[in-house]
């Protein structure tokens, strides 16, 4: 019992860490915190949590079988820089408007749009697997953080999760609080182009990643 708790910890302390990197979850999520409101923002935050359970239970259960698969995970990586970059140019040339605080009850939620959105973004990152693969394998060497039991598989796959909802909600509760400074980079007339240039450098970095294989 106290593994299967460790266990859980560990991975859900790793998953949050991990998520610390400035990806395309996270800036969306920061962005519809501003411009949408929180209950948008919570959605967009527990999809992009979505893949991090997918993901670790494939490192868990077809770890061996996709390492004979390695053009898979290179297909994900080309998506995922096509996606950051339509987004980038999106962005780019989205027209800048005067944005005011909106409460949530005035916003039109459309739960599942949200939700999927926030699950396409992270689902094309083409890190999580070989990341969760990983950390897996540094677990199985540690002794008290085997991942024998189906018990404890499942609590490594939950902590994933968690930690990487866990971030997000954080995020979220941090720019919603301090919203009126974060509004005055959004009314900034180059905050789209800015915003763009982070997807983009994102993108080259992929691109940097993807040749030096």
């Amino acid at each position: 019992m106290i593994s299967i708790l460790l266990i859980f910890i560990f991975s859900c302390l790793v998953s949050l860490i991990g998520s610390l990197q400035l990806g395309p979850v996270n800036l969306f999520v920061i962005n519809s915190t501003l411009q949408s409101g929180r209950k948008t923002a919570y959605y967009i935050a527990i999809g992009g949590c979505l893949p991090e359970f997918i993901y670790c239970a494939l490192a868990v259960f077809a770890n061996s079988y996709l390492l004979n698969y390695e053009w898979l995970i290179i297909t994900f990586k080309i998506a995922f820089i096509v996606v950051l970059i339509i987004v980038g140019l999106v962005f780019y040339f989205k027209k800048q408007s005067s944005v005011t605080i909106k409460n949530d009850i005035h916003v039109t939620q459309k739960p599942m749009q949200h939700i999927f959105k926030g699950f396409s973004l992270a689902a094309l990152n083409p890190q999580l697997l070989p990341f969760w693969m990983f950390v897996q394998v540094y677990f199985n060497s540690t002794k008290f953080l085997e991942i024998q039991s189906n018990l404890q598989k499942f609590s490594y796959i939950l902590g994933a999760g968690v930690g990487a909802f866990i971030l997000l909600a954080l995020l979220l509760q941090i720019v919603s609080k301090y919203k009126q400074i974060f509004l005055r980079y959004l009314n900034n007339k180059y905050y789209f182009k800015a915003l763009s240039l982070l997807f983009f450098a994102i993108a080259g970095h992929q691109i940097w990643l993807l040749i030096g294989l």
